[in-house]
């Protein structure tokens, strides 16, 4: 260093030399002093010491007179704790050992190997048995130590190792048993699993292992998903304990698949190729990965995808696969569209799908036909000539024809001879083939062809026109009379003549007399307007003329051929008279009543059938004589002489019925009828059992329907409440006001609910199927429950940190019971700044947020976000609209707060050698202190800063109290160099901040070293 040092050596040792003189003179004088004297004896040592510390015990005879020939010795003996002394050698110094004193004043170190409170008994005697006993009292604790526990990168990737350190650093270096000096380390992990590494070695959770004091860079390598949390626990080698807790997120290992189809549309049976693309965010991940494919539920069928090597891949069945680009294939043997997903799966159970969309189609086909002639006679063969084309691959393809005639009649007939069926499809080959076609009508023909493959593939249709010539014939119709009795029959010949003759048609007849008729042809009853079939030449038929008067028969007849033609002939019938009478056996009945209606037909001459129907005004129902309905308008036999139908009323009104009789001979005879339908009546009451309750409350409302009379309705009932609001309840079901539901007759029970604050007037409307209405009213005054109840916050006396959370008790109390429909709900906000949140059953709250509360006393814990003071207003409101406030003052243990600037100094400047230099971090100075709140003090302060030597960032951890400097000028030595180029701090960035007793750490202060 400088050469003041070896100057200061020098004297030191003039000084010794001299003494050892004065001494080696003054020994001859020894041995002169031969009396007993005392001596006192007496120990300094601190009170309090580390474990494992060597505390310095300093002892002290002190005779009265010095006698050469008196000899001092001692001894000591542990009352209390456990440990030791050793000489200054390092020599142990066992218990009760008799120890020479040589030299009179002599120090040991005293070594506790435990904490707590040591108690020592020393004994010094001489060799006159002159004895001093001295008690020692000395308390040992731990060495206190700084652990922090840092994570590398904010997110961590499952299955990597991730970056953790671990900084050991002790306050003040003490002696161990081992002498290794090495921190034992345990760990846990909460709400995952995954593992330390140093290096390559693995650490179980639980299992203790060793970390050197200083800076330990491990990896952290998690197995499971979600936000981990690493509890590390560091063990001095003097039994210190420090636990930390890191909160580390674990998320999965990025990757991409793209799957990119090289077009999105392919023929049958083509391969198309796919490209699959997988990405990864980190190539030399021990990540495995699986790939499979489906196709989507809208996919139009399926198909085979193939791997890189040709290999087919099983859908929904995973496969490994690694990080790369690979071509797949896709061919299918269906039509239509497809959307295939590909979807990979790592080893850690993340899955990304990509799709492609691509359409399966045909393979184009050309279809062409024609005939061989557009005109052709009926029934004559015409050949049809078709022809189809195609350019693509057919091997795998089959063709199918089918036809529909549209216009005309006809049959289609194969090579072969075969009759092709309508719409139905046939087998045929590519190039040219034809078919044969047969009319079987007059005039225009035309039919359609579609091909369609066996894919589904359609092309057409090919339409080609036909004209077919016509037959013609003629018609007579000749009667054996021209005059008869109404119902008697008449032989009539109708003679078909065919031009040509023999073309042996079919044909359709129908006839019209302007009178009621029937025609009996081959046995077989037809009347006026319906079809029969005739033959050629003569046809026997037999008419029969029902009405009196003038038949003017018109025949109509038309061919197989679609050619019409009519022939007309006059028969004259004679009429037949009757008497028709009838009437009600009641003129005045009830809704529901059945009366008889009497009626007789009697006839003056000869013998016929009768009909009857009616006409009505008014609603009734009528039955006829086997108590069958019989509908207005509608014609019904009725015998001759007296027969009785019935009447039943079905509504309030005045019936007039009008009854037609009529004979074989068309003969119409009249009788009306008039009857009177009155309602039916009934009464009905409604009463409620309550008059006076609160919103919500259910009252029971009895009713009672009696009917008057026949009976035998059936009731609707609605209720109105006029501006209050409020339901009614039915056998289970809920109505609104105005809403009908069914009720029985007699008595029955409902509910009524109000659910607003008035005098409900609750107007209850009963409605028959007679569509008779009666009301009936109850009055029910509903009034507002109110449920006032009392409101208290307390708080915890436990010291309270920024960012950890404590509890709040929140307290609510009815005054005159609890109604548990009655809900509680909270709203906080602050006086001030905004001090955090709250956490109430898993879910956070902020300032105005309403909060779901449960009734009586609760728990919820509240996160400060800032250590200042604040107050918290919070308001309780219930169901009933009665609230409370009240106001809570939060007390926060306020972090310290660093003031720092760091400075380079010159020192020591003069002489031949210049300057020494010296870096200083002030954490106190004229400008501005470090402060501690809430009465704590500072106890520590971690420095980090860049060493521009190593290009690294050092971490170094101070006690408070050990600052140098006078006055407020605090600081802390980094290094002391003689040459300035070999400092290693200079002008470099730094980071500080500060500890203080309450166990918490201020922010970062930052800044450079500046030169001073």
């Amino acid at each position: 260093m400088k050469n003041y040092k070896r100057v200061t050596k020098v004297v030191l040792g003039l000084v010794a030399l001299i003494s050892v003189l004065i001494i080696a003179c003054s020994k001859d004088f020894g041995d002169i002093i031969l009396d007993d004297f005392d001596f006192d004896f007496s120990i300094e040592q601190p009170e309090t010491s580390f474990v494992f510390e060597s505390a310095k015990t300093l002892f002290s005879i002190v005779p009265e007179k010095e006698i050469s020939t008196v000899h001092y010795y001692a001894r000591y003996t542990t009352l209390k704790g456990k440990g030791y002394f050793m000489n200054m050698l390092g020599d142990t110094i066992l218990e009760n050992d008799t120890l020479n004193i040589i030299d009179k004043q002599w120090s040991y170190n005293y070594v506790a190997i435990d904490t707590g409170m040591h108690k020592i008994n020393f004994i010094a005697w001489d060799s006159n048995a002159r004895e001093k006993k001295l008690e020692l009292l000395h308390y040992a604790k731990y060495a206190s130590f700084s652990f922090l526990l840092n994570k590398g990168v904010n997110d961590f990737i499952i299955n990597s190792k991730n970056p953790v350190n671990v900084t050991l650093l002790r306050d003040k270096e003490t002696e161990y048993s081992d002498n290794n000096g090495e921190f034992e380390i345990t760990y846990q992990i909460e709400n995952g699993t995954g593992k330390l590494y140093l290096k390559e070695e693995a650490f179980d959770a639980g299992k203790p292992f060793n970390l050197p004091k200083g800076i330990s860079e491990m990896g952290y390598l998690p197995d499971t998903l979600g936000e981990h949390r690493l509890i590390v626990t560091a063990k001095a080698p003097d039994g210190a304990t420090l636990t930390e807790v890191l909160l580390l997120t674990v998320l999965n290992l990025g990757f991409t698949i793209n799957a990119t189809a090289a077009s999105t549309q392919v023929e049958l049976n083509t391969n198309l190729a796919v490209a699959i693309d997988l990405r990864t965010q980190d190539e030399e991940s021990d990540v495995a990965y699986e790939i499979t494919h489906s196709f989507s539920p809208t996919s139009e069928g399926a198909g085979t995808v193939r791997d890189q090597n040709g290999g087919v891949m099983d859908p929904g069945k995973y496969r490994p696969i690694i990080p790369n680009s690979y071509n797949f294939t896709f061919t299918s043997t269906e039509l239509g569209k497809r959307t295939i997903f590909f979807d990979v799966r790592d080893s850690n159970g993340q899955i990304k799908q990509d799709s492609v969309e691509i359409e399966v189609a045909n393979i184009p086909f050309t279809f062409s036909g024609n005939s061989e002639s557009n005109s052709v006679f009926l029934n004559e063969r015409t050949q049809l000539n078709f022809n189809i084309k195609s350019n693509g691959n057919t091997d795998n393809i089959d063709y199918n024809i089918s036809y529909e005639i549209v216009e005309g009649n006809g049959k289609l007939a194969g090579m072969n001879g075969n009759t092709l069926q309508n719409s139905t499809g046939y087998p045929v080959e590519l190039g040219n083939f034809s078919l044969f076609y047969f009319p079987e009508s007059l005039g225009s023909h035309q039919i359609t062809f579609i091909v369609t493959d066996n894919y589904g593939q359609e092309v057409g249709p090919v339409n080609i026109d036909l004209e077919t010539k016509q037959n013609d014939f003629t018609v007579n119709i000749t009667p054996s009379k021209t005059s008869e009795f109404a119902n008697l029959p008449v032989n009539v010949i109708i003679d078909i003549n065919e031009i040509p003759e023999g073309t042996n048609d079919t044909y359709e007849a129908f006839y019209s007399s302007g009178k009621n008729s029937s025609l009996r042809v081959n046995g077989t009853e037809y009347g006026p307007g319906e079809k029969f079939q005739l033959g050629p030449n003569n046809n026997n038929v037999v008419y029969t003329g029902t009405q009196a008067g003038q038949h003017d028969i018109v025949l109509s007849v038309e061919s197989s051929a679609n050619v019409t033609h009519t022939a007309n002939t006059t028969i004259t019938y004679d009429q037949v008279d009757f008497l028709f009478t009838g009437g009600s056996q009641k003129s005045d009945i009830s809704v529901g009543e059945i009366t008889s209606l009497n009626f007789n037909i009697s006839e003056s001459v000869g013998s016929s059938d009768y009909t009857m129907r009616y006409s009505m005004n008014g609603n009734a129902l009528i039955r006829n004589e086997n108590g069958i309905e019989v509908n207005a308008g509608n014609i019904y036999d009725v015998p001759k002489g007296n027969f009785n139908w019935s009447l039943q009323g079905t509504d309030e009104s005045n019936i007039t019925l009008t009854f037609y009789a009529q004979n074989d001979t068309g003969l119409e005879k009249v009788v009306p009828i008039s009857i009177d339908v009155t309602p039916k009546n009934y009464n009905f009451s409604a009463n409620s059992t309550q008059s006076q309750v609160y919103i919500g409350d259910v009252v029971d409302i009895n009713f009672n329907i009696t009917e008057l009379g026949i009976g035998g309705d059936t009731y609707v009932m609605y209720f109105s409440s006029g501006s209050s609001n409020g339901s009614f309840e039915y056998q289970g079901d809920t109505y609104a006001a105005g809403e009908s539901f069914g009720v029985p007759v007699g008595s029955f029970q409902g509910k009524y609910t109000g659910s607003s604050e008035s005098n409900h007037n609750i107007e209850f409307t009963a409605r028959s199927s007679s569509e008779v209405e009666k009301t009936a009213g109850v009055n029910i005054d509903y009034e507002k429950y109110e449920e006032s109840f009392d409101f208290t916050v307390g708080q915890p006396s436990q010291d309270k940190y920024e960012n950890q959370p404590f509890l709040l008790n929140v307290v609510t109390n009815a005054t005159s019971g609890h109604d548990t429909s009655v809900i509680y709900q909270m709203t906080f906000e602050f006086a001030d700044m905004n001090g955090g949140y709250i956490n109430h059953r898993g879910k956070i709250y902020r300032e105005g947020e309403v909060i779901p509360l449960e009734y009586g006393s609760v728990a919820m814990q509240f996160y400060p976000q800032i250590d200042e003071s604040f107050t918290i207003n919070f308001r309780v409101e219930n169901s009933t609209g009665i609230s409370q406030t009240a106001s809570e003052s939060i007390l926060m243990l306020k972090k310290p707060r660093a003031a720092v600037k760091g400075e380079k100094h010159n020192i020591r400047c003069g002489g031949l050698n210049g300057c020494d230099y010296v870096v200083r971090i002030y954490t106190c100075f004229a400008a501005n202190c470090s402060e501690a709140y809430n009465g704590a003090t500072l106890q520590q302060v971690e420095v980090r800063i860049f060493n521009r030597n190593t290009s690294r960032w050092d971490t170094m951890l101070f006690n408070y109290n050990d600052a140098r400097g006078s006055g407020v000028e605090r600081y802390f030595e980094l290094e002391e160099e003689p040459r300035e180029n070999r400092l290693r701090y200079q002008d470099q960035p730094y980071e500080v901040r500060v500890f203080d007793s309450n166990g918490q750490w201020s922010e970062k202060a930052t800044g450079n070293i500046i030169r001073v």
